[in-house]
């Protein structure tokens, strides 16, 4: 019992001086940290077209939780990231998604896009939408535009 409790005292000594040895090692260096991303108003113009293909890359995935990061960061970002391109995807998502709160999600998202067509569409679907608070949703967009 003895032996095993001893030998048990040395592994762990062991293994704290080679962690203590490995935490120096990094913090000494400097060249093994990642580099943090530009914050966003020091994003460049080139920055803001990547950061756009990859929503719409997103939006066009058949991944729900792509899309539905894709059309907040859409929303959040709507004055630098153009997204026109996808329009069609977000009308398909607000059109055939079962969840109410998605379908509002992509309704704000087309109304963030800023564009005639997006407007056009609304105008044409908000009569026949069934759900009252997607139709309020699409209202309250329509009347910011």
């Amino acid at each position: 019992m003895k032996a095993t409790t001893h030998l048990l005292r040395g592994l762990l000594a062991v293994a704290v001086l080679a962690l203590t040895s490995s935490i120096t090692t990094m913090a000494n260096n400097n060249d093994a940290l990642p580099e943090l991303p530009a914050p966003i108003s020091k994003m460049s113009v080139e920055q803001w077209d990547a950061f756009s293909g990859n929503l719409q890359d997103a939006l066009a995935s058949g991944h729900e939780g792509l899309q539905i990061g894709a059309m907040r960061l859409s929303i959040q970002y709507a004055e630098h990231v153009n997204l026109k391109g996808s329009s069609v995807d977000l009308m398909r998502i607000y059109r055939n998604h079962s969840d109410d709160q998605v379908r509002r999600l992509a309704v704000v998202a087309l109304g963030s896009l800023d564009s005639h067509m997006v407007t056009s569409y609304l105008r044409l679907h908000e009569p026949f939408e069934q759900s009252p608070i997607v139709r309020r949703t699409i209202r309250a967009v329509l009347a910011a535009a």
